[in-house]
């Protein structure tokens, strides 16, 4: 098939895929066709014969690259077979891992795990003031590089963080990794610092999605790997919804500034949701008043008006209960699992749903970050897997010899770490050294316990003859606390079985790196065959012909205001939060021809217990008895006069 095939001439798609521009900025709304767009324009690229290996496909999800990939090969385009679409952080990974990044940079691109952080901080916290101070320090020193403060005029490191920052980094350095937040910003440091490295001109051409959720240092990545390139950047800043993440949603609406000479092209129509959901979509952004240029979605009659509808249960427990059963009712009657999204903003909501759809037996599965590590001994089995296939794995042991201690056994660890800086020897060697009786060092005698312990597991896991062994014994068939991470270990031997190539210690760590990298970036997978359930920011970029959205409720949808911050701060945040819910609606995917008018149920509780409240950062309107009563969230009256009237469940 041709690029240009069924591409009516001059439609805002056929602009996109065919400008030669040496810039071009995409404003798409939800639904919009945006993906197809984006797909022909590949497809063009290709079919004129540039190379697929200097096309940089930046996608938000591993997922979106799966997507591109499928659909580019169902077009019978030549080449489509060896073009890789990557997220940014997967491509940071990529090139930092090369023998001459790593020389320059001087960092190992060993991430580090969200539970592994806690012995980090327990090892810091005796210098820097306490936990509570540690993880304010990190989440500063994060924060700073992800906006890439330290190269605005005037910005001085306060002597504490200064301090703070010199320990981190001599803890990293150590233990040879760095902080998942360090990633990008280190493969941005290289590039800045090295004019003439290779991967300044790696790529001819370079497509950028959801452009406006990359931070300052992501955007300046894009920026510096564009010296030689083709560059087109898709995005709408009314679906920026990462801040947490330091999203700067303004270099979108600046790009043009930047590019003067850019074409800028836009996509309005939505193809995606059924008209009601567009009308409602369109009355709730238009609260948002900071809009440099409102655009309202237009919707495709064809489409129908859909089933929505808003419910409203007496309990958590009730609509924990009710959404299950609503879900089973639709399986049972023939919607595919694959066919139902559940959002749900914490896992408070969250997790109780997807435990009532499996004791229901409904295929379900959920997408939190990092859900697959929540139990105790989910993280010593992967942490113990890491060690076994890297015995210098230093986080890994730091970790697995300090649970049992009284803050990470810090005061022992420090003297361990201690001897190695002096003597230049690895933690496992020296700790070996004072379990066999060679060498003594004070306030040790646990550390050693946990890691003769730990010698004795690791020897009886090589005895094994496989990784499918391994992966048995590490998450055992039928254990509750292990299950998810067992199944995605099992999926990706399945995938690698599959393919050639590696062999041995190789195929030991492309294992623990694609378990490493589900784990960090939980996607979907290309074959969905179950009930998803996920947060709402999670669900950027997927559709589905029934979305519920659990939990909305005021404090948590949107989520309690920070006092502290200034009005004008306050608003920021308010209408990011009103953008996450107008993401979350317009999820809902309408099919009216295939019998699936497109259906979105909104839900929430008018009580749930005090302590499940305060746990997700609520603050209840009233407490009675250990039970907080709640209000509705203020986004269900913004939704407009064509939402449903609320019902009781």
């Amino acid at each position: 098939m041709a690029w240009s095939e069924g591409l009516a001439l001059g439609s805002p798609a056929y602009q996109i895929a065919a400008s030669n521009n040496l810039r071009v900025r995409v404003v798409a709304g939800p639904g919009t066709g945006k993906s197809f767009a984006m797909k022909r324009r590949v497809a063009r690229l290709l079919e004129q014969g540039i190379p697929p290996a200097s096309i940089l496909p930046v996608t938000f999800t591993r997922v979106a690259a799966e997507d591109l990939h499928r659909e580019l090969i169902s077009m019978d385009v030549v080449g489509s077979d060896r073009l890789t679409g990557v997220t940014l952080h997967s491509l940071a990974m990529r090139m930092l891992m090369r023998n001459h990044v790593l020389g320059a940079t001087g960092r190992v691109p060993r991430p580090l795990n969200d539970f592994e952080l806690e012995p980090l901080i327990c090892d810091l916290m005796g210098a820097h003031g306490g936990k509570k101070t540690v993880k304010k320090f990190k989440q500063a020193y994060e924060a700073a590089w992800a906006r890439l403060q330290h190269e605005q005029p005037g910005y001085v490191l306060d002597p504490a963080d200064a301090a703070f920052q010199q320990d981190l980094l001599n803890w990293l350095h150590f233990h040879r990794a760095m902080l998942i937040g360090e990633v990008i910003p280190q493969l941005y440091q290289y590039l800045r610092n090295n004019p003439a490295a290779q991967e300044r001109t790696e790529f001819q051409h370079i497509l950028v999605d959801e452009y406006q959720d990359l931070n300052r240092a992501e955007q300046s990545v894009i920026e510096l790997l564009s010296d030689e390139a083709h560059v087109c950047i898709v995005g709408d800043d009314d679906q920026s919804i990462y801040s947490f993440k330091h999203a700067h949603p303004d270099g979108i609406r600046e790009w043009l500034v930047a590019n003067s000479d850019a074409d800028d092209l836009g996509l309005d129509d939505c193809r995606r949701c059924p008209t009601c959901v567009v009308e409602m979509a369109n009355n709730l952004i238009g609260h948002n008043q900071i809009r440099p240029v409102p655009r309202a979605l237009v919707s495709l009659p064809a489409n129908g008006p859909g089933d929505v509808r808003i419910i409203q249960y007496q309990s958590l427990a009730n609509e924990v209960n009710g959404v299950a059963n609503i879900i089973a009712g639709m399986v049972t009657n023939g919607t595919p699992p694959g066919d139902i999204l559940v959002l749900a903003q914490r896992g408070v909501i969250g997790t109780p749903i997807y435990e009532a759809l499996v004791a229901l037996q409904i295929p379900v599965r959920s997408y939190y970050a990092e859900a697959e590590l929540d139990a105790l001994e989910a993280r010593r089995a992967f942490a113990k897997l890491k060690l076994l296939i890297d015995r210098d794995d230093r986080v890994a042991l730091r970790w697995l010899v300090g649970i049992d201690g009284n803050n990470w056994h810090a005061a022992g660890y420090r003297r361990v770490r201690d001897h190695c800086e002096a003597s230049g020897l690895t933690p496992w060697y020296v700790l070996e050294q004072i379990a066999a009786g060679n060498l003594s060092l004070p306030h040790t005698g646990g550390i050693v316990v946990a890691f003769n312990d730990l010698v004795m597991e690791l020897t009886a896991l090589e005895a094994l003859p496989d990784l499918a062994s391994i992966v048995d014994e590490l998450f055992p068939d039928g254990q509750t606390t292990t299950r998810d991470i067992r199944q995605l270990s099992i999926d990706i031997l399945a995938e690698m079985d599959m393919e050639e190539g590696a062999e041995g210690e190789e195929i030991n760590g492309e294992f623990l790196a694609r378990l490493q990298e589900a784990i960090n970036q939980p996607d979907i997978p290309s074959e969905i065959q179950d009930v998803r359930i996920m947060s709402l920011h999670k669900s950027k970029g997927l559709s589905a012909p029934v979305t519920i959205i659990a939990g909305c409720i005021q404090g948590l949808l949107p989520k309690q205001p920070d006092n502290a911050l200034p009005a004008a701060q306050q608003v920021l945040a308010m209408e990011e939060q009103r953008r996450l819910f107008y993401v979350g609606i317009t999820r809902v995917k309408a099919a009216p021809n295939a019998g699936k008018p497109g259906t979105l149920i909104l839900s929430y509780s008018q009580t749930m217990p005090v302590a499940s409240a305060l746990g997700a950062g609520i603050t209840p309107a009233q407490t009675q008895y250990g039970i907080a009563s709640l209000h509705a969230s203020q986004f269900i009256a913004e939704l407009g006069p064509a939402a449903p009237q609320p019902i009781a469940g």
